[in-house]
Formats: structure tokens, sequence, C-alpha cells
């Protein structure tokens, strides 16, 4: 892993500060492959997609194995292996079993057309170690991988130019869908210098969905994917309106830039979609954009804490429909007077910056709001919390730093709120603490 800190040390009565990490370079090799277990060979006898697919077969009915597949092949799928009319076709035997496939620059590819390469339901543990895995075209959850409930671990992998088309509802996750059709929290998903990248989904969440379930990054990248409603790079909740307790997000030295969603209020998102809880630790959120939408960066309605990261250069640019956007860099919302879920639109920041973004409309680096931000000044958010942290450098048509509407409990401490464009907060006075 690339990695590096920087502090610099602003100047004024605010404390500024500015970190960061930098994800890890693309697909490093895991550090030996393993020198036991099935070995398929990239082709001949018993090798190819076929010995593949005979190999996942064996582990599943024996109780699981290490399958060991040929450094630099790629191993394509022309066919779906299996067929689940609820849930969509695979290209691999469903994993029932405790199955590791290494792999050392090797690709698992799909043909594009109607299924998805891995399934995982919950009696099953993948742990994919210096894979690719690429080509997947899924009508349900999951365009590359689908975790129903079980275990997923990516280490050293990729995850790349698999997609997720259907109705809203039933599909979602361009490259990964993780977690559970019901209410969670069930199914974990960890990614270890691993990337999720160039997936898309005409539903939820371009890059990765953790429906009611656990994802965990660390030092990985989920950059530059494309979602139709929420969650360009990440949508974490239940069916976009879960309960704290519904699923659980943790980014640690991560990146989460350059992905794209559309949509309304609750389901825009650029970066980050959280209906749930969420930790964002020394990560960065950056370069997101969602047109017309909310949360540029980051779209909150559950529970988040973000510390030592960044939230810079995110838009959410008016469209030609109209839709002005808002909340360039974050759009935290409380949303309980419309579900009835407690606890919605809670944000912490701490020792972070929200810097150089970008709104339509109202809040440039961040909008504070209730249900619905078009209200003008409607109900007021979920509590938010900056703590020696930085918002500079924003612009907006309103709120430049921070749009808050009426009687949203916002606390400054230690923070600074300067640069920004046409003013730091709106409406003016309204936030103690936060010079005009």
């Amino acid at each position: 892993m690339k990695a590096l800190t920087i502090i610099k040390a602003g100047t004024g009565t605010g404390a500024a500060i500015l970190l960061l990490t930098a994800a890890p370079a693309a697909q490093a090799a895991p550090a030996a492959q393993a020198s036991s277990g099935v070995t398929v060979p990239c082709s001949g006898p018993g090798g190819g997609p076929a010995g593949l697919i005979a190999a996942i077969n064996t582990a599943n009915s024996g109780g699981g194995a290490m399958i060991n597949l040929a450094a630099d092949c790629t191993y394509p799928l022309t066919a779906a292996n299996n067929t689940n009319p609820m849930l969509g076709d695979n290209g691999l035997p469903v994993i029932t079993s405790r199955i590791i496939v290494n792999g050392l620059r090797t690709t698992i590819a799909g043909n594009d057309t109607g299924f998805r390469i891995f399934m995982v339901t919950g009696s099953g543990n993948l742990t994919l170690q210096g894979l690719t895995v690429t080509g997947g075209h899924t009508g349900g959850f999951g365009g590359g991988i689908f975790n129903l409930e079980g275990t997923l671990t990516l280490d050293h992998s990729k995850v790349t130019g698999n997609a997720s088309e259907g109705a809203m509802m039933s599909a979602g996750g361009g490259g990964i869908a993780s977690g559970t059709l019901g209410t969670g929290p069930l199914g974990t998903a960890t990614l270890n210098f691993s990337q999720v990248t160039g997936n898309t989904t005409s539903a939820s969440a371009g890059g990765i969905l953790n429906h009611a379930g656990t994802l965990t990054l660390n030092a990985s990248q989920v950059n530059g994917n494309t979602a139709a409603v929420g969650g360009g790079g990440i949508g974490s909740g239940t069916a976009g309106i879960g309960g704290n307790g519904s699923s659980m997000l943790t980014v640690n030295f991560s990146q989460v830039d350059g992905n794209t969603s559309g949509g309304g209020p609750l389901t825009g998102a650029g970066g980050i979609a959280n209906g749930g809880t969420a930790i964002i630790n020394s990560s960065q959120v950056n370069g997101n954009t969602a047109p017309g939408a909310y949360g540029g960066g980051i779209l909150n309605h559950g529970a988040m804490t973000i510390n030592l990261s960044q939230v810079d250069n995110n838009t959410t640019p008016a469209k030609s429909s109209g839709s002005q956007g808002g909340g360039g860099g974050i759009a935290n919302l409380n949303i309980t007077p419309l579900t009835g879920v407690p606890d919605s639109g809670i944000l912490t920041v701490y020792l972070s910056q929200v810097r150089d973004n970008s709104a339509g409309g109202i809040g440039g680096g961040i909008l504070e709001d209730g249900v619905n931000p078009d209200d003008s000044l409607g109900r007021a958010g979920g509590p938010l919390t900056l703590q020696a942290s930085q918002v500079t450098g924003n612009t907006a048509g309103e709120g430049g730093g921070i749009y808050a509407s009426s009687g949203s409990p916002v606390a400054l401490n230690l923070a600074l709120v300067a640069g920004n464009v046409p003013d730091n907060c709106f409406p003016l006075g309204s936030i103690p603490g936060c010079m005009s």
C-alpha cells in the first residue's frame, strides 16, 4: 500500500486539519500462492472454466477446500452454471462451504450477458486472493458477486466491469451485493487491499450494496462506479431506509472517489449513501457527483462518524430538468418524520475536512435538513457536530459552507467554516460560532 499522512495546521480561531490516505496500488499480489489444495490449470484436462466448476462442486460436497488457479490466466465463463428464478443466474456453482480461491493476476470473466460470476449463501464462506472478477451481468443483486447472508473476503483482488440491472427493489450492487434480503445485520463482506471499480447498476449502489449486512473496507478503493439512483460508490442500509442497527459500514484507509449517481433526495449520494451505522476512518470521499440530487460525496440518513478524513471536490450540479441538487459535499438528512425510524441524520465529523465541494442549489459543503430539502428551510435536520474540522472553499446558491434548516442542532467545536461562497452558513446567524 502507498500510504501517506499529511497534517496541516490551520490559522485563525478554528482548528484546521488535513490528513490524507492513499489507497492501494492496483491489485497488489498476495505474498505467495498457497502450496496446498486443488490446482486448476489454465487449460487442458481438468483445467479452464470446466475444471474450476468441478473443483467448486467437489469443495462444496466435501465441506470446503483451497483452489489454486494459474497465474496470468483468464478463465472465461460462456454460460450460466445454475439458475435461480428469484435471484438470477450464476456463472459458477453457488458457494455453500468454506472455499479459498487463489490466483496471481488471474481473471474469472463472464460474457456480460445474463449471469453474475459468484453467489455465496448463508453457509458459504468465500475468500478470493489475487483475482479479478469481471464481465458479470445480472437482472438481480450483485453483478459480479452476490453474498446472501454468507461471508465474503477479497484480498488483493479486483471487481470491475460488472453490471446489475432490474427493478429498483430487486437489483443493486453493480460490482458486489452483500447482506440479507430481510432485516439484519446478516452477511459479512471484507475488502483488504482490493478494488471495486467501473461497475454499473440501474438501481442503487454502483460499486457495493451492503443491504442489512456488515461491510468493511481496509486499504481499498471503490472508484469510478455508477448507479442510476442512490450510492454511486457504496449504498449501505435496508432498502435505503434502514434503522441504525440494520447495517454496519466501516471504511479504513480507503478511497471512495469518482463515482456517480442520480435520483432524488433519499437516493442521491455520488460516493456513499448510508441508512445504517457508518464509520469512516483516515479515508477520502472525493470527486463524486450526484446531478440534481443530494449528497455529492455522502448522503447520511442513519448515523455516521467521520474521523481524520477528506470529503473534497464533490458536486451536485443542477440538471436540465430543473432539479438543483444540494449538499455538494455531504447531505445529512433527518428522515424520522417520514419513516418513523429513530435516530436519523446523526453526523459527527472529527479532525476532517469538507473542502472545495459545490452544489447547484443549497449547501455547498454540508446540507443539514429534514425530510425534504426542497421545502426551503423545512423540518430540522439531525444532530451535526464538527469537532476540530474545517469546511472551506465550498460553493452553492445558498449556504456555501453549511445550509441548516431552522432548529437543526449544529455544534461547531474548534471548527473552521470559512472562505465559502456566497456565505459560510445560511441562514446568517443560525449556527453559533459560524461567521458570515
